[in-house]
């Protein structure tokens, strides 16, 4: 007990908040940060990433006693990966400008940090959303559906509102992540990092409040980056798994009646179940063909290592391909003669 005492109170907590002509509220919401930093005991820093206001934001922040930096890049992402590559403590926490997250009590989110229980902590807005404070498509389709499809893809249970804005996260665990994306699909990116590196990841409930100013959030195409991303990490269960069932199940009915109609309780199975099949082959290795450019995309762009692409430009030359269509070539016309 003593040990953890000591630790809250050696330790420092830096608070970055991106930052996009929120003139209306960042002061408020660095006095809340500082507040809540505050309540930890432990060293503060609230660090206010402006991306590009034209409102003043900047100079309010610094007023209020925030530490002001410019990232000339625009994005969610951008802003972010600035912060806390700047940041000064070893824990650090995100939220936004516009008091949707209550900053002051952000001592329930860092406690597992400082007590050595957990590596990031995600906040959980479902169970506490302030009247008006989110529209019903992204309360009860968006998010929650967003979500479940994180936990199947990526085999995780830890984490139940994938988006939420407001977390925890030690530097050092942030900085084994090497988070590359700029846009608002860094949300998913972080949580879908700390999944593969087996960081230890905790939850806690927190309360969702309504924003203050103009919201930058557009829901589909927001939400459309997000789902695309998670498909770039995990083409495999998403597309390679079903394309590759449906192309088995495509052989298993044509594959036999290539050779001439088949009689079942005296009924004929001739053609017409061969052009499903047909059918259905064609479609599924269209599946598996994006499967595999979304794998190869995922691994040439840094998104993540791959160790089937990786070696499948090791291994897999043009000579090798011209020579493989080649085989399947004539043992499709031998089939044919035959």
């Amino acid at each position: 007990m003593t040990d953890a005492k000591h630790m809250t109170y050696d330790r420092g907590i830096t608070v970055v908040i991106p930052c996009l002509n929120e003139a209306e509220s960042i002061a408020q919401a660095v006095a809340k940060a500082l507040a809540g930093i505050s309540r930890t005991g432990c060293r503060a820093e609230v660090l206010v990433v402006d991306n590009g206001s034209q409102d003043g934001s900047a100079e309010i922040a610094r007023r209020a006693g925030a530490r002001v930096l410019h990232e000339p890049h625009r994005g969610y992402g951008s802003a972010l990966r600035a912060g806390f590559a700047r940041a000064s403590h070893d824990i650090i926490v995100m939220g936004d400008a516009d008091l949707t997250y209550d900053f002051e009590r952000l001592d329930v989110l860092v406690q597992p940090l400082l007590d050595g229980q957990a590596d990031l902590v995600m906040g959980n807005r479902m169970r506490s959303i302030k009247p008006g404070a989110m529209p019903w498509l992204h309360r009860y389709i968006g998010n929650p559906l967003l979500s479940m499809i994180l936990r199947i893809m990526f085999r995780n249970h830890s984490v139940h509102d994938a988006h939420c804005g407001m977390r925890a996260i030690t530097k050092s665990a942030y900085e084994s992540l090497r988070c590359v994306t700029t846009g608002m699909e860094f949300a998913s990116e972080m949580v879908i990092r700390a999944i593969r590196c087996r960081l230890r990841i905790m939850e806690r409930d927190i309360e969702y409040h309504p924003r203050i100013g103009e919201s930058k959030l557009r829901s589909f195409k927001d939400g459309w980056r997000h789902l695309r991303f998670m498909i770039l990490h995990s083409p495999t269960m998403l597309l390679l798994l079903p394309g590759l069932i449906f192309w088995f199940a495509g052989l298993a009915i044509s594959l036999p009646l290539a050779f001439g109609p088949i009689i079942i309780n005296q009924r004929v199975v001739d053609i017409h179940c061969m052009l499903l099949g047909g059918v259905l082959n064609l479609i599924s290795m269209q599946i598996i063909t994006i499967g595999l450019l979304a794998k190869a995309y995922g691994h040439l762009s840094g998104l993540q290592e791959d160790s089937m692409i990786a070696w499948l430009y090791r291994w897999f030359t043009f000579e090798k391909a011209c020579l493989l269509a080649l085989l399947l070539l004539m043992l499709g016309m031998m089939v044919v003669l035959w």
